[in-house]
């Protein structure tokens, strides 16, 4: 007699569970699943982004060397005199131009490149 108690409680336990999931348990289970892939397509966005970014990055370098534009600057800081490069150095003015001289073209390239704009 024990053993038919026992199954009817099984049973019973096992219709309550399918119960409280079809009553809130779709609601959670659908809205875990939601939050899991809006994490993935974020994280995929991102990850397409950086890849455009270093996409325009490259091409703008490409198109900087092969234009003579670096040999020009180059050229242009050799001609100013050591102390003043010196003094330049020393508040890293060069490090913020060669900045500024990369992120402005490449930002202008990512118009190019589909989806990175």
């Amino acid at each position: 007699m024990d053993f038919i108690i026992s199954w009817m409680g099984s049973v019973t336990g096992f219709f309550q569970a399918a119960w409280d999931f079809m009553d809130s348990g779709i609601y959670t289970f659908s809205k875990d699943l939601l939050v899991i892939l809006t994490k993935a397509l974020i994280y995929s966005f991102l990850q397409f982004k950086i890849l455009m970014i270093d996409v325009a990055y490259e091409v703008v370098q490409e198109l900087l060397k092969e234009s003579g534009v670096t040999e020009l600057v180059k050229s242009a800081w050799a001609s100013i005199p050591g102390n003043i490069q010196s003094m330049l150095a020393f508040f890293k003015i060069p490090q913020g131009l060669t900045l500024i001289f990369s992120a402005i073209p490449t930002r202008w390239a990512m118009k190019f490149v589909p989806g990175a704009s």
